[in-house]
């Protein structure tokens, strides 16, 4: 363009000497220039495939012009001023298009179509490509197999399946064959917007027809699978493609990672550690860390707790208690009894591991058939002693009560009372208010108040310990399951001597034993609930009137003022 003007103001001059000898104006002179120049500017035929070019790819001189003609526009009209370029260029080459589709009348070129195809495609333009598509199709100009690859590539990069479905049809229109790239195309658009059974489907159907998906391929299907609970279907997936030799980066292996984390995946979770940490060496998050430990935790898995903890201390993660409690709980679960008490020994020295919660898996799993608990106890129980050596601060009360609450729960009421004794005089630990509760509270299913009112005179007259809230209730309970329940309102009277206020589940028992032998303290015991402002709710309020125990029963008036009392 800048040698066309060159050239027109060189014509000018020329002009102007050849008419000054004529006495013709200058002005006139310049007009006759500038039409010259513009009559032979249109005449010359600029090709098409060039004019897209520009308006795509514009000179420098273009793009000198354009930013001076947008900062003019911007100083004029502000409001406007914001639009983008890119809509503007979309603009002129639809324009460019229509008019050379009307013009030409079939008189485009394989070049002009290919221009026009790649302009809209970097326009990320779905709608303009699909038409050039079937402009060339139906004249005559049948599009390529890289041509389409070009457009689906597009498609795919923007998310839009509805444009891949589209190209599909054009493709079966012009009879060409489906290759690798439509494939891999449409695997990546469907895993990345998460529609993952078309995208299953669709990897199905190429592993039938021999085509191998690329490994960008792979990742956004693995992912997608990965983050609706489809774990055991993208480890499958993932393992297949590294039997085909497909390498993952630390994305994939991160993601499905969390993924089994988040699922209790146990053989998912190992498979993307051992390779994060093995082959990448890769810093896992805290979060994941912690998933793994509650996988190892859950299925007993303590190699995978002790090189996660291995992992926490290279990376100089704080270890604390949340970090220590899945290894002891795996080892539990595992009953390797040496290791478990070293590693209840390593977070008693750091300050961890001193309350009751800590050590509820060693309750559960002490928690077995009677016929093989005491066997079990006392074997626990010999490792412990035998490690009390090395490990003193192991040896206290809440391990202990811990064991006895287990031997209890089993049924074996009677030798965890005995035991009770046994054990803790044999490593000289004081016994305390739950030593005793854990064997009460086990007294309650069983109903065996004997051995509970044994318990309860021997704290307080041997050990001389203040029975606590846990302890009365127990009490309260096992004496409800008697024939003879008169005990329970003792055991609640000195409940609240002591300044204790019993529990919603208390008073609902009380409640309830006394309406089913029409017992009138029913209704007080309700009344009772309703002063300390716990909730009658309605059903247990329907449960003691359906025995005829009501507020409203005449009955009810020469009972004494005392609720608690015959």
């Amino acid at each position: 363009m800048f040698k066309h003007v060159v050239c027109n103001w060189q014509r000018a001059s020329r002009l102007s000497r050849q008419c000054a000898r004529r006495a013709v104006p200058r002005r006139e002179i310049t007009k006759r220039a500038l039409r010259v120049s513009v009559e032979e500017l249109e005449s010359q035929a600029v090709p098409v495939h060039k004019q897209v070019r520009e308006i795509v790819h514009p000179s420098e001189h273009t793009r000198i012009r354009n930013t001076r003609l947008l900062a003019q526009q911007a100083l004029s009209a502000p409001a406007a001023a914001g639009r983008p370029q890119k809509h503007e260029t979309l603009e002129r080459l639809e324009e460019l298009y229509s008019k050379c589709v009307v013009d030409a009348k079939g008189a485009l070129g394989r070049e002009d179509y290919a221009a026009f195809l790649e302009g809209f495609s970097q326009l990320q333009d779905t709608a303009g490509c699909l038409r050039v598509l079937r402009d060339m199709r139906l004249g005559g100009e049948p599009p390529v197999a890289t041509q389409y690859a070009m457009v689906l590539k597009m498609s795919s990069d923007s998310l839009n399946t509805r444009a891949l479905f589209a190209v599909n049809e054009e493709m079966q229109a012009a009879r060409v064959a489906h290759d690798a790239s439509f494939f891999n195309s449409l695997l990546r658009c469907l895993g990345r917007t998460g529609q993952i059974e078309f995208g299953y489907a669709v990897y199905q159907e190429m592993l039938a027809r021999n085509v191998p998906p690329a490994a960008t391929s792979y990742a956004p299907l693995i992912a997608g699978l990965a983050q609706y609970d489809e774990v055991p279907v993208a480890l499958q997936v993932m393992r297949e493609a590294l039997g085909r030799g497909v390498a993952f980066g630390q994305e994939t292996y991160l993601a499905l990672l969390h993924a089994a984390g988040t699922r209790m995946h146990h053989e998912a979770y190992r498979f993307c550690y051992t390779q994060l940490t093995a082959v990448f060496e890769s810093q896992i998050p805290e979060g994941d860390f912690l998933q793994g430990l509650g996988i190892a935790a859950r299925t007993g898995d303590t190699a995978l707790a002790a090189d996660i903890v291995k992992q926490l201390q290279r990376l100089e993660y704080p270890l604390e208690e949340i970090h220590f409690e899945p290894l002891l709980d795996a080892l539990i679960h595992r009953a390797q009894w040496q290791s478990a008490f070293n590693a209840l020994g390593m977070m008693r020295r750091s300050g961890y591991g001193t309350t009751p919660a800590t050590l509820r898996t060693l309750t559960r799993k002490l928690t077995v058939a009677s016929a093989e608990a005491e066997r079990l106890a006392d074997s626990v129980y010999e490792t412990l002693c035998a490690s009390c050596s090395g490990l003193p601060e192991i040896a206290d009360a809440v391990t202990l009560n811990a064991m006895l609450q287990g031997l209890a729960q089993s049924g074996c009421v009677e030798a965890a009372m005995a035991r009770l004794t046994t054990w803790y005089d044999r490593l000289e630990i004081q016994r305390t208010v739950d030593s005793y509760a854990a064997v009460l509270v086990a007294c309650v299913p069983r109903r065996n108040k004997t051995v509970a009112e044994v318990l309860l005179s021997q704290m307080l007259d041997k050990d001389r310990l203040q029975p606590n809230k846990r302890v009365y209730e127990a009490m309260i309970h096992v004496s409800l399951l008697q024939p003879n329940y008169e005990d329970a309102f003792v055991y609640l009277e000195a409940m609240k001597t002591q300044g204790i206020v019993p529990d919603w589940r208390t008073f609902a028992s009380i409640a309830r034993r006394c309406a089913k032998v029409h017992d009138g303290r029913a209704s007080k015991v309700l009344d009772e609930m309703r002063k300390l402002k716990m909730a009658v709710t309605p059903a247990l309020l329907s449960y003691v009137q359906s025995f005829g125990c009501s507020p409203d029963d005449p009955t009810l008036s020469t009972i004494a003022e005392n609720p608690f009392t015959v």
